[in-house]
């Protein structure tokens, strides 16, 4: 299975390692418009035993003249939708970066031409492989909790102003922005978090949120809070922040309680699991699985992606975290966005 690799930032880096490992793919195209880094790129694959790829600064071209199977989309979140639309109608399957859009109807579009040409369309959003989060999505939907009442995620970050928004390289100065990254803070780095939000609490009934920029030169937000209510008539809370200093203060957690218990989360890992009985003996409390949440290599969830979409083309059926899951977590940050801006209650499904 042949792959091309279209964008080479920092997260291309972790794309090309996911690929390389398994024995039944392979990395034969590189793009990226600043052809040094992706000349770069191929020479590190090269490097570790790979054959070198070749290299395009042009991806319409890739799309053209490689040889692909896969194309593994890692631009800036404005280029997700036209560069995954040209893959789809070409032919290719698609593994595209977080967030999947910077708007609902380019994520319908994107997902509406993987479907007319029968392709897959799987978005990249690792954490929902981790064991203890699959293990906490079971356990919600086995209703080891109760009936749920009320959800907490925060995403408590430090991103330095001069050298992430303000980088003297042209190709970093979509970050920040609302045309081409969409937002900052919610549709960036607390994304993931809010996914996993959605995914265990069920959909989202309506919205009320604030945003602000109060410590970056950045067109969009730095800081953020939000209320959800969702469908099952739960309430959520979400706190994010790229101003919160020192960086030992940084914390990325999640809390969720139903009428029969809690679990808290840490990153990727359970801290807190505990259920009681709520009707008969009180004394039967049990501990479920609750352990300090252990370093996860920073790869390791793109591999299991690129296993399961391995997994998902030779089994005919849609990724695990397909075009129709990642614009869930999208929605409820165009959400909040509206809410903030508009001032009101927000309801969904929505209109942009």
């Amino acid at each position: 299975m042949s792959v091309g690799i279209i964008g080479c930032g920092g997260i291309a880096q972790v794309h090309a390692e996911a690929w390389t490992r398994p024995p039944v793919t392979a990395v034969k195209a590189i793009c990226d418009i600043v052809r040094p880094k992706a000349e770069a790129l191929a020479e590190r694959l090269g490097a570790k035993g790979a054959a070198i790829p070749k290299v395009y600064e042009d991806y319409g071209r890739l799309l053209r003249e490689a040889d692909v199977d896969v194309v593994s989309v890692c631009l800036p979140h404005y280029l997700h939708a036209p560069v995954t639309i040209a893959a789809a109608e070409a032919g290719r399957h698609i593994l595209c970066e977080k967030p999947m859009a910077t708007s609902l109807r380019d994520a319908d579009e994107m997902i509406a031409a993987a479907r007319r040409s029968s392709v897959k369309l799987g978005i990249s959003f690792q954490f929902r492989f981790s064991e203890d989060m699959r293990r906490v999505k079971r356990a919600l939907d086995e209703g080891a909790l109760g009936r749920p009442v009320l959800a907490d995620a925060w995403v408590k970050w430090y991103r330095d102003d001069r050298e992430y928004f303000h980088k003297d390289a042209v190709a970093e100065s979509w970050r920040g922005k609302w045309a081409t990254e969409g937002g900052a803070l919610l549709i960036n780095q607390a994304v993931h978090t809010i996914d996993l939000l959605r995914w265990f609490m069920g959909p989202v009934e309506a919205a009320a949120g604030f945003i602000s920029t109060l410590t970056h030169r950045i067109e969009a937000e730095d800081v953020a809070v939000a209320s959800l209510r969702f469908r099952s008539g739960a309430l959520g809370v979400i706190e994010g922040s790229l101003s919160t200093r020192p960086r030992e203060a940084e914390s990325t957690q999640m809390q969720i309680h139903g009428e029969k218990g809690s679990i808290f989360i840490q990153g990727s890992g359970v801290t807190f699991w505990k259920t009681t009985q709520v009707e008969g003996p009180t004394t039967g409390a049990e501990a479920a699985g609750a352990k300090p949440p252990s370093p996860v290599p920073a790869a390791t969830g793109h591999h299991r992606v690129v296993d399961d979409f391995i997994s998902a083309l030779r089994e005919d059926r849609d990724p695990y975290v397909s075009g129709e899951e990642g614009r869930k977590s999208l929605e409820v940050v165009l959400a909040i966005y509206k809410a903030s801006k508009e001032r009101r209650l927000v309801t969904f499904p929505f209109e942009e």
